[in-house]
């Protein structure tokens, strides 16, 4: 019948000799010992305790910890929603995720830190379709001479001298409902490039903006079609 008795490394009596005077060859009990410390932490492995028998199969603990499935997570990949939002490619140690779809249960207002800081982190236009004006931030600009009207050109002086200064505005289909107000510092008169301001008493689309005297003003708001006077 065989053993069923575990193997158990016992270290030898120190009365028992490590060589039989007799064969000149390790004694029974001192071989058993080496032996089983062979199969318990060396096996094939040279030395290193074996995961099926309880070891690690490692000879340090970064690699002991990736073997027993611990160590350091570098690639996450995977699809499906969260809150509605689809996550698209690999998280990686290093890298960018992409997120596609909608963002919501997101309170702006509130947030006044962090990556959805509105005040530093957010840059660019807002459409019109979500609400926006179509243009970037508006500053006051002074003109001295014939211009172009910049997009971020909200409030306007007029200070050209000597002659009508001449203004050529964005098409208005461009951006329904923005509005423009001009101010004179100077006794000239503002006016269009093209025949697409209708004045406060007409439908009829002309190039007059402002009279041609000092502190004459209209504010001009884009219908879609032209830039109509508002406010003069």
């Amino acid at each position: 019948m065989p053993n069923t008795t575990p193997n158990v490394t016992k270290i030898p009596s120190a009365r028992v000799a490590l060589i039989e005077p007799n064969t000149n060859l390790i004694s029974r009990e001192w071989f058993r010992f080496f032996n089983n410390i062979y199969v318990v932490s060396g096996g094939s492995t040279q030395g290193v305790n074996q995961i099926a028998n309880g070891g690690t199969g490692a000879d340090n603990a970064a690699q002991a910890r990736a073997n027993l499935g611990a160590g350091t997570v570098t690639e996450v990949g995977g699809t499906g929603n969260v809150n509605g939002i689809v996550l698209v490619g690999s998280v990686t140690t290093a890298g960018n995720l992409s997120l596609e779809g909608s963002l919501s249960g997101v309170d702006i207002n509130n947030q006044t830190s962090g990556n959805l800081d509105m005040a530093t982190r957010v840059s660019g236009v807002l459409s019109t379709a979500n609400g926006g004006t179509g243009i970037a931030a508006t500053t006051i600009a002074t003109k001295v001479a014939d211009f172009t009207l910049a997009s971020n050109e909200k409030w306007v002086i007029n200070n050209k001298a000597g002659s009508t200064c001449t203004v050529t505005l964005p098409a208005a289909s461009a951006v329904p409902g923005h509005a423009i107000t001009f101010k004179n510092l100077q006794a000239q008169a503002l006016v269009s490039a093209s025949s697409n301001v209708a004045p406060i008493g007409s439908a009829t689309p002309g190039t007059a903006i402002l009279a041609a005297s000092v502190g004459a003003w209209a504010t001009i708001v884009s219908d879609g079609t032209n830039w109509v006077v508002m406010a003069s």
